[in-house]
């Protein structure tokens, strides 16, 4: 085993896997430490949303990730066990994304399809291998880790915490996760299932005393069934406590359990998602209700806008980039905490208000609302994390046309099949136009060895708010850093020497298949 590495990463999910994947493709040397045997061999987290698709398109993996699992377009609403309404959700994405759907791919099965690749690029994961602790000084960091009551001692520029809420990173450099535990209790299955239930459908179920709601899985007749166990429960429940209210009124018939948990939801974000050379991510910086499907895709996030300013960093780019990525990434867990789950814990209280909402309210207008497809769209950019932005990020600089610094880059499609993110596979900055660029901007991504992207000015691209003299200096990450209306040299020469300093985003990228596995 080597006994150093320029990025010590902390747990092996998928955000672990996601980050040292992504690290690796841009050469970096990781370390992935992580006190399981292996891999999850349990379903957990089961929703891919569309920014996360579009990320696996561009390390090579959305081939297989397609492979693998499943979408779905219609959610199902269910009162008292009578069908109430359906919102249709086919197409709601349409023109925002390669992937305008929702979409079912378990943790277990990204978590080997990311091992898959990272063996590809030489990389094995050390399981059985926990970091107990480790001290930082200016040079880098020394961390201990324990495999199989032996002790080694290792040595990295930085570590990354993708261990979870009880995050031994996190606990290490002292940094709180602050919120709250909720009072009701809830549990999840993972249950092949008949009854009125609506195959490959989203069935949410509405009762007097409980909330059920019933995802897709991606194998027919297979669910995962979140719900609220009742006051009467006992504490170490099992699936016989819950099973009487999945099946009341027909509304479903269990023939095989697959996976069963009890938990409290808690709404907790941690105070600071870095402390001098350690980062955490994922659940250790963020835990709240699964009922929304955002938890992994945001450690995702946390993953995919953090390693490319790793990379540059090792390679000589200015240290300030790592500034930024507390204050892109926390905001988002806070408001994801403040909305989703509160709403979600409002609705499932024991109060008569709560009741009068689930009975009444949500039944009554869900459909109404969702009938205009402004409505629907919101909803879909929101859920499918398409929306997210960084306005106000030290990286976010100007506006062209509707699009200015910190917008994720507009999916703009052609014709052929092909699209502008199709560029974004270099894992590397480049400058995009949409209509012919002037002979000083080719001279000025000459002089900087910045790629030129060179696409037609189209309506589609009009339609998603480009610019057809605007400029476009996008991220590694598929984030637009700089938007000048026009070609600006004195604008883009100070961007550049900031953030592009010393040619350090031309970080080696390995060339990798795409996996269609």
């Amino acid at each position: 085993m080597p006994s150093n590495t320029e990025v010590l990463i902390s747990g092996a999910g998928p955000t672990g896997l996601f980050l040292a994947l992504w690290l690796t493709r841009l050469g970096a040397s990781v370390r992935v430490a992580d006190p399981k045997p292996g891999p999850v061999q349990e379903t957990r987290a089961i929703a891919v949303q569309a920014r996360t698709l579009e990320f696996y398109d561009q390390l090579g993996l959305g081939e297989a990730a397609m492979a693998r699992g499943r979408h779905f377009d219609r959610l199902n609403l269910f009162v008292q066990g009578r069908r109430r309404g359906a919102v249709r959700l086919h197409g709601v994405g349409e023109g925002l994304t390669p992937h305008p759907y929702l979409y079912i791919l378990t943790q277990d099965q990204n978590e080997a399809l990311l091992v898959g690749q990272l063996e590809r690029l030489g990389v094995q994961v050390d399981w059985e291998t926990e970091v107990v602790g480790f001290t930082q000084d200016d040079q880098g960091v020394t961390t201990t880790l324990a495999c199989r009551g032996q002790q080694t001692t290792l040595r990295s520029a930085f570590i990354a915490g993708c261990d979870g809420a009880r995050s031994v990173v996190r606990h290490t450099v002292g940094v709180p996760l602050s919120g709250g535990t909720y009072d009701q209790r809830f549990y999840v299955a993972d249950v092949s299932l008949k009854g009125k239930i609506q195959e490959g459908d989203l069935n949410i179920s509405l009762d007097d005393d409980h909330f059920l709601a019933f995802f897709p899985m991606p194998e027919p007749h297979r669910h995962r069934v979140v719900g609220q166990l009742s006051a009467t429960v006992p504490e170490q429940a099992s699936f016989e406590h819950v099973r009487p209210e999945l099946e009341a009124n027909g509304l479903a018939r269990v023939r095989q359990v697959h996976w069963f948990s009890t938990y409290h939801v808690h709404h907790r974000v941690a105070d600071r998602f870095r402390s001098g050379r350690a980062f955490i991510l994922g659940d250790a910086a963020h835990v709240h209700t699964p009922v929304g499907g955002q938890g992994m895709n945001t450690g995702l996030g946390d993953a995919a806008n953090l390693a490319w300013k790793l990379a540059q960093v090792l390679h000589g780019g200015p240290p300030e980039l790592l500034d930024t990525y507390e204050p892109e990434r926390r905001p988002f867990a806070v408001a994801l905490v403040n909305t989703t789950d509160r709403i979600f814990t409002g609705i499932v209280q024991a109060t008569p208000m709560a009741r009068f909402l689930r009975l009444t309210v949500v039944p009554t207008l869900l459909p109404i609302l969702t009938r205009a497809e402004a409505v629907r769209r919101l909803l879909f950019l929101t859920v499918s994390q398409t929306r997210l932005h960084y306005p106000d990020s030290g990286l976010s600089q100007g506006r062209a046309g509707r699009v200015q610094g910190g917008d994720r880059l507009p999916w703009v499609p052609d014709p052929d099949g092909r699209s502008n993110f199709d560029a974004l596979r270099t894992l590397r900055w480049q400058v995009h136009t949409y209509g012919p660029p002037t002979p000083a901007l080719l001279a000025w991504c000459a002089r900087h060895e910045l790629p030129l992207q060179v696409f037609e000015a189209s309506r589609a691209a009009q339609a998603a708010g480009l610019d057809t003299q605007g400029v476009y200096v996008v991220r590694p990450d598929g984030y637009v850093g700089l938007a000048c209306h026009h070609f600006d040299q004195a604008t883009l020469d100070a961007y550049a020497e900031h953030w592009l300093q010393a040619n350090s985003w031309r970080t080696p990228t390995p060339d990798v298949e795409s996996v269609t596995v």
